[in-house]
């Protein structure tokens, strides 16, 4: 169970970060699309989005986490060396290659290199998922 819970956790504090870099990004992007300059009203700011942005980001950033508990949990049971710096290597190993191939279907989709905020992102989700969960869902289980 800490190791769900460790994954809410994780995904809670991404949605936070998630919710201002996408907003922005919206913004920004708005210029640019004319489907985005429909949907959204140009007297609309970054911070007005964050509320619509943030309740799916919550939503969808802790169902992810908690799945990555459940990952976190069988990679446990099935291999539980750690290595890399982490409590289970496999598992770390697993969301490093999950994240490089993220930004491998972002760069084909876009056809061009992500925007920094996509790789920074990416990054800091594979640190978080990869390295802090199997230590947070490890200090859970002696509390």
């Amino acid at each position: 169970m800490a190791e769900i819970f460790s994954g809410f956790v994780i995904g809670y504090a991404l949605s936070l970060l998630f919710t201002a870099l996408a907003a922005i990004s919206i913004i920004d992007m708005r210029q640019r699309s004319p489907f985005l300059q429909r949907a959204i009203a140009p007297n609309i700011n970054f911070i007005m989005l964050t509320v619509p942005v943030s309740m799916l980001a919550f939503l969808v950033w802790t169902a992810f986490g908690m799945m990555m508990g459940l990952f976190y949990k069988a990679a446990e049971a099935a291999a539980p060396a750690g290595s890399l710096g982490s409590p289970n290597g496999a598992f770390t190993i697993a969301v490093v290659i999950l994240g490089a191939v993220t930004l491998g279907v972002i760069y084909y989709a876009f056809e061009r290199r992500p925007a920094w905020r996509v790789i920074a992102f990416v990054t800091v989700t594979v640190a978080l998922f990869g390295w802090a969960m199997p230590y947070l869902s490890r200090a859970a289980r002696f509390v």
